[in-house]
């Protein structure tokens, strides 16, 4: 039996940080199932409609609770859909499709406590999500039952199970069950670490990886006690050298500066799906030190 992608990707140590999504804008739309392989697009929403709520920066998923039970009758009722922007959550309900427009509206609907924790489970997008992801959903839901959804494709499946937390926009991955307990209660007590850490989404590539580096050598901490700033970059995006200054908070250090390579892996097999071997970006980190003085 061949292995799968993320069976291969843990033997070959591919690095999980860096590769958050690049999204700082998301909608999630409840949709028990059945999801097609390019969800959202294919299902009960229309490519036009997709593209009216759309924006570069804006992502949309599909979610639904854990298990199967009762879904059918989800499918006829009213659902609900999420709006993460700006570092808030809100929360409406839609029964018709157009009724989604109305989460483009500022101040719609009603604002979300939060936290979500979404899985990917996106198992005809690939076979990983599924195998990995639903255990770790499973684990969440008897946890936080009413903050826990499984989630279409959020990118990485060879880094599966996948983990999105909202409104924050941390992602974790290539977690067990009990792990990612441990990890989301560590999370939420503001106690971030960069075992599991894919990066935040929305952020630079360079920048979820200083982020890391920070986290690593100064952490645990809450993700939101730093903030990554791109100085300078050299060369091209695939073999450049990145100049970060993460701006820190307490236990963080105030300003510390780290300096990023960029290059390409090997060719690899990145998705159970994929045709052919591609070459994944990588990022080392060259120096971690002192950033200058504030001028």
């Amino acid at each position: 039996m061949s292995l799968r992608c993320s069976d291969e990707a843990e033997l070959r140590d591919d690095p999980m940080i860096g590769t958050a999504p690049p999204q700082r804008d998301w909608l999630l739309v409840e949709h028990p199932g059945p999801w097609p392989v390019t969800a959202p697009f294919g299902a009960d929403l229309s490519t036009a409609l997709l593209r009216e709520l759309g924006h570069p920066e804006l992502r949309t998923l599909f979610i639904r609770r854990h298990g199967r039970e009762g879904a059918a009758d989800r499918l006829t009722g009213p659902r609900r859909w999420y709006r993460s922007h700006d570092g808030r959550l809100r929360t409406g309900l839609w029964q018709q499709p157009d009724e989604l427009l109305a989460s483009l509206v500022p101040d719609s609907g009603e604002e979300h406590a939060g936290p979500l924790l979404l899985v990917c489970a996106h198992g005809v997008h690939d076979l990983c999500c599924a195998v990995k992801g639903r255990p770790v959903a499973r684990a969440l839901a008897q946890r936080w039952p009413e903050a826990t959804y499984e989630c279409s494709h959020v990118g990485g499946d060879r880094f599966a199970p996948n983990l999105l937390l909202l409104p924050d926009l941390t992602c974790y991955a290539g977690m067990s069950p009990s792990e990612a307990v441990t990890t989301v209660e560590s999370h939420l007590a503001g106690r971030v670490e960069a075992t599991r850490l894919r990066g935040v989404a929305g952020l630079h590539p360079a920048e979820q990886v200083a982020l890391g580096a920070v986290l690593e050598r100064w952490g645990p901490a809450p993700v939101t006690a730093a903030a990554p700033r791109l100085v300078e970059q050299v060369g091209t995006f695939d073999a450049g050298r990145w100049t970060i200054d993460v701006i820190g908070v307490a236990p963080l250090p105030a300003r510390v500066r780290v300096v990023i390579d960029s290059s390409r892996r090997a060719e690899a097999r990145l998705t159970c799906r994929a045709t052919g071997p591609t070459r994944a970006l990588q990022w080392d980190v060259v120096s971690v030190g002192p950033g200058p003085s504030p001028a």
